[in-house]
Parts: structure tokens; C-alpha cells; sequence
């Protein structure tokens, strides 16, 4: 058995356990003069060398530089307690995480904070700490909606994205957009599963894998063997998935995502949480060839081959 996490981290506050509720859900504020960037990311290797994510080096309240992955899937920036103690930060109240996975009480308050990547610099973000580990081989998150205010372009085989300002008109859909559901700074692409069973997925960059409802995967025929198990590890707490035989694909729009590897996992928690049923996640293996657009004014997802 071997372990890997899968879902970016969607935070919420628990119910009356926490009184101090979560953070403030405030925009960050640019600080640095420019309303064009071209930020540098990293490859993430697991330890077969494969690309499983890419990272930032960033910097936060001037401090010692961080291996911060982007992650789609996530609402804030997080750190772990070491990287949090690095910068001088200490924790504050608690509440729950509520991803795939249990919910848990490991996450915390850090108060808000000046991040650098490059040229950009951002001030009053929001920084959560959590005490579990997030991610073999970075200190913490930077999540995508950071960046809400640029038009954001992924190229994830040339490692950058890339910030522009928007421009003064919503642009044409031209069937190049996809249709999209959001929910607290969370991007769901409405698709179909091997041409049989529709639903919403989460737009993932930071997750190793791409994932599969039980439910969607039986309605879709793909299945999975409860003898070969893997521990999945997400900051909300530890899961066990089951890995899906090659083949497994997600139709957005005019496209075709191959999503291998993808598992089984039990989304039950996440969907209750967003109150709509969700059928999966696209996670970085379905994108490693894709150059992903994100429209967060206008609600619009663009996923182009290159």
C-alpha cells in the first residue's frame, strides 16, 4: 500500500464546533504595479520520476523561499506547520476541512499575509496552516482563485501561467468555453464519463489523480477490485481509492479528456458539503497536455490541447 494525495483542499468552516467560523472571504490586493505576469512553475516527481503536479517558488511576508503547489482545487493558501514556523507564524483557531476525506479539525488560522512569485506580489491573503502533512515535497498551497483577479492562463506543458488584465468586454463563446458550475471559488466542468453517465467534476490541477464516484463508475461500467487498494492522502484526512483500468475518459464540451490513472473514492462528504452531486475529479493527469484558460469574472473555462 502506498500513499498519494488526490483532491485539492476545499475549506469551510464545521458546524457550531468551531464558533470562531473561517477565515474572511476577502479578495487579495496587487501590490506590485504590472497587469502582466509570466510566472515560472516547477515539475513535482514522484519518486519514479513522474511529473505529478507543478509548484511555485514563492515567498511569503519576505520570508525563506517556499515550494508552494498550484492547486485549483484549493480556497486559500495553507502551510504546513513547518513552513508556517519558517515565516513565524503561528496558529490560530481552529476549524474543519472539508474535502475528499473525513472531515477534520486540523486546520487553522494564520492570519493574512504578503505573497511574492516572481514580480507578483499580493497582499491580505488569507494563509491557513494545517498539522498533518499536505504534500510529499512542498510546504504548502497557493490556491488558483489567488489570481481571480487576472485572466488566468495554465500552460502546463511549458510550466507557466501566465496573468492578463481582463478585457473590458466578456469574451465570445465560441464552443471553445465549457460549461461550468462554481461554488466557492471552485470551478465544476458539467461532463459525461465514457459516454454514459453526466455530472459535475472538480477542475483539480493539484491532485495526482483523477477521480470516479462509486456511483458514476458503476452507472458508466468501470470497475474497480476492492483487493487493490491505495491510501490517498488529502489534508482533510486519509482515504482509501481504488484504481480504475485504463480507458477512463471525460467528455467536456467539444472535448475529450483522457483521465488514466484515475480511482474510485467516496465523494459522498464533498457533494453534501456543495449541496449537488458530483461525479469526480480532473485532476493534473488529465491536463499535463493541455493549456487551461480560467475566466473567474465571467464564470469560463477554456481546456485546449497543445
Amino acid at each position: 500500500m502506498w500513499a498519494r494525495r488526490i483532491a485539492g483542499i476545499v475549506c469551510a468552516a464545521a458546524a457550531a464546533a468551531f464558533a470562531s467560523g473561517p477565515p474572511d472571504d476577502t479578495a487579495p490586493k496587487l501590490a506590485s504595479p504590472a497587469w502582466h505576469y509570466s510566472l515560472k512553475l516547477n515539475a513535482l516527481l514522484a519518486p519514479e520520476s513522474q511529473t505529478i503536479g507543478l509548484f511555485f517558488r514563492a515567498r511569503i511576508d519576505g520570508g525563506p523561499v517556499l515550494r508552494m503547489l498550484l492547486d485549483s482545487g484549493a480556497q486559500h493558501v495553507m502551510l504546513n506547520r513547518r513552513a508556517a514556523k519558517k515565516i513565524g507564524r503561528s496558529a490560530g483557531s481552529a476549524f474543519a476541512l472539508v474535502g475528499v476525506g473525513t472531515l477534520s479539525a486540523a486546520c487553522r488560522r494564520a492570519g493574512s499575509g504578503t505573497v511574492q512569485i516572481g514580480d507578483l506580489v499580493l497582499k491580505d491573503c488569507d494563509i491557513l496552516t494545517v498539522d498533518g502533512p499536505i504534500m510529499d515535497g512542498v510546504d504548502g498551497i497557493i490556491p488558483m482563485s489567488l489570481f481571480a483577479g487576472f485572466l488566468v492562463r495554465l500552460d502546463v506543458p511549458a510550466k507557466v501561467l501566465v496573468l492578463d488584465a481582463y478585457p473590458s468586454d466578456p469574451p465570445v463563446q465560441d464552443g471553445a468555453y465549457l460549461p461550468v458550475r462554481v461554488d466557492n471559488r471552485l470551478f465544476f466542468l458539467q461532463t459525461v464519463l465514457n459516454d454514459s453517465q453526466s455530472g459535475y467534476v472538480l477542475l483539480d490541477t493539484g491532485a495526482t489523480f483523477s477521480a470516479v464516484s462509486p456511483t458514476a463508475a458503476r452507472a458508466s461500467r468501470n470497475y474497480w477490485s476492492l483487493s487493490n487498494v491505495i491510501a490517498l492522502r488529502s489534508s482533510a484526512g486519509e482515504i482509501e481509492g481504488f484504481p480504475l483500468p485504463p480507458g477512463v475518459r471525460f467528455r467536456c464540451g467539444p472535448r475529450v479528456l483522457p483521465a488514466d490513472p484515475a480511482v474510485v473514492v467516496d465523494l459522498s462528504d464533498f457533494a453534501r458539503h456543495h449541496r449537488f452531486e458530483i461525479t469526480g475529479i480532473l485532476g493534473y493527469p488529465a491536463l499535463r497536455t493541455s493549456v487551461v484558460t480560467i475566466d473567474y469574472r465571467d464564470a469560463l473555462v477554456r481546456i485546449e490541447r497543445k
